[in-house]
Formats: structure tokens, C-alpha cells, sequence
């Protein structure tokens, strides 16, 4: 029997106030919440289209990429190395932008998928928890990550985040047939995301860019 995956969740993610550069030059908040979710998936890909059940890729976004109204996919933007030049440095925008891209890749690769594999073999999904209590803004002043918390208590939208991981479980368990969705919050709900995610020619951009520097981190 050869090698398989079922199914991938691309979950990691970080919330970082100063700028700081990986090895290869990428911001690393970018690389960490965007980058590394596409060059994982794209060197898993193999094991995925050759599970012998149906497989799936979940790809954690977040209700902040609504806040993103246009965005440039060139390899300056998407590797953040722009984003490294500014002061002060612009930590929630970039936060938001690596979650568009994960939108935005989502889309693209479930169109990808569905060219080659109309029986959707392969299906990806975007899932968004919504307002989680863990520690992502460990780096934000105590008083504002503790005031936001609140807010969000009072508002009764704050889930734990054994509440929390229900909406990855309802994309992850989702039908087989079900791809290209944005899940929201759990109970399997899903939603449209912002206009701006379902841009096909800014998704191809982003794609092509993403693959060259996928391109360039395996020449290294």
C-alpha cells in the first residue's frame, strides 16, 4: 500500500508586535500564517490525491480578513518583507492579510482540485472559529488582549478553546462532496467570506507567487 494522507489542518498562526525575518528573509508572522500552510500543502499534496478514501485540507483563517479592502500579491507583499520596512510596525493589518491569503489559496486550490478530479476526491475547506480565549495576543499590552476578552465575554461571543475547535471538527468531518465552504463558528455553519477573498484573478496571483517562493526555498 503506498503512503497517504487523509486529512491536513493547517492551524498554525501567531499574533507578533515586532518584526521579525525567518532564514529566508519572510516575515515570520507571514510565514508562519500564511507561507508555510501553502508550501506544507504543496509538498503533501501527493499523499493526499493518493489516499485511498476521500481526503480533505482544512485551512484555519480568521473574521479578520474582512478588514482587508485591497491587497497586492507581488513577492515583496506576500513573503512581508514590505510590511518589515514600515514603522511602526503594522502587526494587526499583517495579521489580517495572511488570513485573506488563506482564504484566498483555500478558493484557489478547490478550483485547482476540481479541474483534474471532478469526483472531488480531494476536497478544502476554510474554517473560521471565531473569537477563541487562548494565548495569541500574549505580545499585546496585558491591558488591552485583557479589556478585549472582556468585550467579547459581554458580548457572549468568547468560546474556550475546547469550544472553539468544534468549528475545525465540522469542516474536518464535513461530507466528502462538500468543498470550497467557509465554515464559521461551529454547529456546521458556514458563510459567505469577504468579496475581496473570492477575487479569482488576485487567488491566481497569489498562487503564482506562493509557488515561486516555494521554488526559491528548495533551490536554497
Amino acid at each position: 500500500m503506498h503512503p497517504s494522507i487523509q486529512l491536513l489542518v493547517n492551524n498554525a498562526g501567531i499574533l507578533a508586535t515586532s518584526p521579525r525575518s525567518t532564514s529566508e528573509g519572510f516575515d515570520q508572522m507571514m510565514a508562519t500564517n500564511y507561507i508555510g500552510a501553502f508550501c506544507l500543502t504543496k509538498v503533501l499534496l501527493p499523499l493526499l490525491e493518493h489516499s485511498p478514501v476521500p481526503s480533505r485540507v482544512v485551512n484555519v483563517t480568521s473574521f479578520t480578513h474582512w478588514n482587508v479592502c485591497c491587497m497586492q500579491a507581488n513577492k515583496e507583499t506576500v513573503s512581508g518583507k514590505c510590511f518589515m520596512k514600515s514603522k511602526p510596525y503594522p502587526y494587526a493589518h499583517i495579521y489580517e492579510y495572511s488570513k485573506l491569503c488563506m482564504l484566498l489559496f483555500s478558493y484557489e486550490l478547490h478550483r485547482q482540485v476540481a479541474l483534474v478530479d471532478k469526483s472531488r476526491h480531494l476536497s478544502v475547506l476554510a474554517v473560521d472559529p471565531g473569537a477563541v480565549k487562548t494565548n495569541i495576543m500574549r505580545e499585546i499590552p496585558w491591558c488591552f488582549s485583557w479589556m478585549a476578552f472582556k468585550v467579547l465575554k459581554l458580548l457572549g461571543v468568547l468560546q474556550s478553546p475546547e469550544n472553539g475547535v468544534c468549528s475545525i471538527l465540522d469542516a474536518a468531518l464535513a461530507p466528502p462532496e462538500v468543498s470550497g465552504v467557509y465554515f464559521f463558528g461551529g454547529n456546521g455553519r458556514s458563510m459567505n467570506s469577504s468579496l475581496l477573498s473570492y477575487d479569482t484573478r488576485l487567488a491566481k496571483d497569489l498562487w503564482a507567487t506562493s509557488c515561486n517562493l516555494f521554488e526559491e526555498m528548495g533551490n536554497e
